[in-house]
This record gives structure tokens, sequence and C-alpha cells, in this order.
């Protein structure tokens, strides 16, 4: 046996005791797992000092996974608890072409750990209580003889590792907090997804992406001017409208752009909801702002926080937002896709969440931007033939789709000419679509004609002599139910998304990435949700746009 590993060769009967008494613990009814360890430890290793320590807060795995220290599991007698598993890895075809990793989800186990010269022994205990998150602890061990026991009862080589292992687990190594389930945990996933992201990707109004970028980064920029005023250095910003229009991939920009910044890298926290299976709502809550304001300067990110923030515990949601305890230095973020139901205590109060920034269906201009985003991603692809003049027809043909309905049209179309579509599989001719326009204007001329007063029917009610107003009939209200259905059936043909008459130029006709945008533009209108934003005034709007010139459908 290599001499490194001696100090746990010369321990294994004291292992074989813990794991025994340990093992018979676990199989009977036990009230404190976490004293009972410390306690077993101990009783078997009297010539070592022992410390306690929360895998959450000072991971001891990860420090040395990260080259920090070393870790070596001790195998003799295959003391240990372990559960195989698999892990693929990379992305892709890559993952398709890698066999994956194994690792060990560990239960009990015991290390062999080496930091800066120094051997320690650790063990790794985890156990669940009833109705409670799982607890996952190390127990340091160091040999007494090596050490001068303070008097406080600590040991300074264990303390001088726990400070170590602990500054790295509290910091972000490529990693991105987010917080489920009630606990923060990092994601190497997420900060990929973020890393990756940019500004370039966001096809916006100017002003609103200017606006945006300025607030965001003036708030970190100007810690020294709110303390010159003695204003609070905190703020929230609301980004709202339907869903599809760009809030997220705006606020994964932010995060990228923070996280670039040349002065000081701004850390993202991310809230995915406040529920939890061991904890209450509140505790969630309050777990949430403790991390931020311990990380702060921060971005604190609240998704669709209309459904996060209900009345049970909105009280105490406005609390931690803005309540006594300071939260210098954190901008928060909510995003949701509708402003009308977030409660005005959270949308309308100052100092919570102080600007709004209104993600609407884009316009004409936005569309032409977002298709010319996808021309230089082809602009090199010998096999799509994308001219300029098709990015305009392509915003034209879309009036009225998000902009995640025109990634959507871009991706699908892509997918047909990969598979070789051709326009003969178009099922829609244009025989069909001449039928389909003698079609709706006969329907035009019925309704016109049904319109038209009766000149033979009497049009004459019973008024009141004394007012002169109409009396009511027995028909008055089948009359108003009938005019009511009436006016929804001519609203619902109104706002029936069809195609724009788009005058294709000649040489364009044969186009065949046009001809299967069109295509593909017919197959979306089946399943687009028509409406354009939450207020009433966009719904009016939405109802504009999406009155079309009836004509030749593509």
């Amino acid at each position: 046996m290599p001499a490194a590993r001696s100090m746990l060769a010369a321990t294994q009967d004291c292992n074989a005791s813990v794991f025994s008494t340990f093992k018979k613990h676990n199989e009977a009814q036990r009230t404190d797992t976490k004293t009972t360890a410390l306690t077993v430890i101990r009783s078997a290793y009297p010539d070592y000092h022992v410390t306690e320590v929360d895998e959450f807060k000072i991971s001891l795995r990860e420090f040395a996974a990260a080259d920090q220290a070393s870790l070596v599991l001790d195998t003799e007698d295959e003391i240990f608890y372990a559960t195989r598993e698999w892990h693929a890895v990379g992305e892709g075809i890559e993952k398709d072409m890698n066999p994956g990793d194994l690792k060990d989800e560990f239960r009990f186990a015991r290390f062999q750990y080496i930091w800066s010269d120094k051997e320690y022994m650790v063990y790794y205990f985890t156990w669940q209580n009833v109705f409670e998150a799982p607890t996952q602890m190390f127990y340091i061990l160091y040999p007494r003889a090596s050490t001068t026991i303070t008097s406080s009862g600590h040991c300074p080589e264990t303390d001088a590792l726990i400070l170590a292992a602990g500054k790295w687990t509290s910091q972000l190594h490529d990693e991105i907090f987010v917080f489920d389930d009630g606990d923060w945990v990092k994601s190497k996933d997420l900060y990929k997804a973020v890393a990756s992201s940019s500004w370039n990707d966001v096809i916006l109004s100017p002003e609103t992406k200017k606006s945006l970028i300025e607030d965001v980064h003036g708030f970190f920029d100007n810690q020294a001017l709110y303390a010159q005023f003695s204003v609070p250095w905190k703020r929230g910003i609301i980004l709202h409208g339907v869903p599809g229009n760009g809030k997220t991939v705006s606020i994964k920009a932010l995060m990228s752009s923070l996280y670039e910044r040349s002065d000081h890298s701004i850390p993202s926290l991310y809230v995915k909801s406040f529920e939890t299976n061991c904890n209450t709502e509140q505790y969630a809550i309050r777990a949430i702002f403790q991390r931020a304001r311990s990380m702060a300067p921060c971005l604190l990110i609240f998704e669709d926080l209309d459904s996060l923030v209900h009345d049970d515990i909105r009280s105490y949601f406005l609390n931690e937002v803005d309540g006594l305890e300071s939260n210098d230095g954190i901008l928060m973020i909510g995003s949701t896709n509708h402003l009308d139901k977030l409660d005005p205590a959270i949308a309308k109060r100052p100092s919570r969440f102080d600007r709004k920034y209104h993600f609407k269906i884009p316009g004409p201009e936005e569309r032409k931007g977002y298709a010319e985003y996808w021309r230089a991603k082809l602009v090199k692809n010998e096999v799509v033939d994308f001219p300029d003049e098709v990015v305009g027809l392509v915003a034209e043909l879309t009036e009225g789709f998000s902009f995640a309905y025109m990634k959507e049209l871009f991706v699908m179309s892509l997918l047909c000419l990969v598979r070789g579509w051709t326009p003969e599989e178009d099922g829609e001719k244009e025989s069909d679509a001449e039928e389909n326009k003698d079609a709706d204007e006969n329907e035009d001329d019925k309704e016109k004609k049904d319109e038209e007063e009766d000149p033979e029917k009497c049009s004459c009610k019973p008024r009141c002599g004394t007012c002169d107003k109409l009396l009511p009939t027995a028909d008055g209200e089948a009359e108003k139910k009938a005019n009511e259905e009436k006016e929804s059936d001519k609203e619902v043909k109104e706002n029936k998304l069809v195609l724009k008459q788009v005058e294709v130029p000649e040489h364009l006709k044969g186009n065949l990435l046009l001809r299967v945008i069109q295509h593909q533009i017919r197959v979306l209108h089946a399943e687009m949700d028509n409406s354009t934003d939450e207020g009433k005034g966009d719904e009016e709007e939405g109802s504009k746009r999406r009155r079309r010139g009836r004509g030749r459908r593509y």
C-alpha cells in the first residue's frame, strides 16, 4: 500500500466500527443523525480531531475536482455505500458518439484528502429524514499529534482547509446559481447557454435595446452616485409582453454582458420556483434574498413573476424586496406575459420595480431585421440561395408573427430544404387559391345582401304614449342575442390571420427558399395565437394588424 495512504491503513478497524454503528443507526429508529454521526466518529478516533462541515457550504469534493486538493476513496474491504450512475458527455453529435461517463453517488464513504501538503481523513455521510431535504455532511479528521488545538477547541490545519474550500465553494466557476426546489445549485449548462448569447442575437427597436442596456449597466456603474444622493442602491425592472418576443433572450444577453464587464464581473442568480418539497415558500424567498445579499452586486432574475408571487406569499415577498434589510447592489429583473395579472403592489409601486419594458409583436423593421439576421447566418451556405430582396418579402409575409414564430418559420423552412423539399409537395395549387378567392367573394356578397333592408318588411315598433320611447317586445332579447352573435362572427372573420398579398418579382418566383417559406407560413397560420398583447389597447392594435386585404393566397 502506498505510503501516502498509511493513515487509512492504520485505522481500518476504526473505520469498520464507524461503518457498523452508522449502518445499525440507519436501520433503526433515530432522532438526530447528525449528532450520532459526530459522536460515533469521535468515539472511534480518539487520537484525531474531528470537524463537521456541510457539503452545501463547503464542498470538499468539488474543491478537489477542480484540482485544488487530492481526494482518494478508501476501497479497502469495500466499506462504502455508493450508487453507480451514467452521465452523458458532450452535446449534439459528440453526445451520440461518446459512450458517456460513470460517477459514484456516495451515501457513506471515507477518503484520504491531501491539501497544502497536509494529509486529512474525510468521512462523507448523507441521509434524509422524513419531510426534510437530504443532509450531506463531511467529517474532517486530523491527527492530534500533528497539531495544537486552540483554546476554542479547533484545529488550525482543519480551519485553514475549511476557509480555502469554503471561499472556493461560494464563488462561481463558469456557473450560474439557480434556485429550484428550495436550494441554490450551480448550473454549468445554463452558463454555457448564457455565454453563447449576445446582443447581436436580440432584434429589438434600437431605442428599446439601448435604453435597457443603459439602465442595467448604468445601475452597476453608478454606486457612488447613489451614495452621493443618499438613494438606496437597488432597482427593479419588469419585462412584459406576449410570449416569444424577446424577453428571455434579452435577459440572457444582459447576463452575458454583465459577466464580460472589464472592470468587475457581475454574477446572475436565476430563480425558477419558490416551491419546495420540504420547506415553505417563505423559506425559499428568504433563502433567495440571503444569497443575493451575500453576492451583491448581482442580477436577481424572476422569470414569470406573475406565476411566482401569489396572494399567500405576496406580503412576505414584498418585505424582502422593500423591507428593513438592505438590498444594496441588487438589480431585480422580473418577466411576465401578463402585466395585468401582476399585483399592483409589485407592478406599480415605486422603489420596487421602477422601469417597465414592453415587448410587443415585432413591426416591419424588426421583422426585416430578424430576416436579415438569418440571412447573415446563411451567407456562406452554398445550398441556400437567400437574396437580399427576399428579406423584405419575408418581413411583409410575416405580419403579425412573433419572433418565436419567425424563428420556427426559418428552422422549419431550412429543415424542409435539407430533406429535399420541392414545390410539387405544396398541396395548395393556384386553382385552389382562385377557388378560395371566389368563395370569399360569394360570402361577402351574401353578407352584403343580408344586411340590405327588406322594403316589404315593416320596421315599425310600438312606442310609449308618454315618452315616445320604444316599448319592449317579446322577441327583443332574441334579436339582441342574434346581433351579438353576428358581431362576434364578424370579429372572428376580421381577425382571421391569412397571408398578405405580396407582389413577388419575376426573377424571385422560382427561389426555392422563398417558396418553402411561403409554404411554412401557411402551416404556421393554422396554429398561431393571434393575440398580440395583454392590454386592451394592444388588442385593438393587434386586431388592426391582423386584418388583411383579401387576395391570392400563396
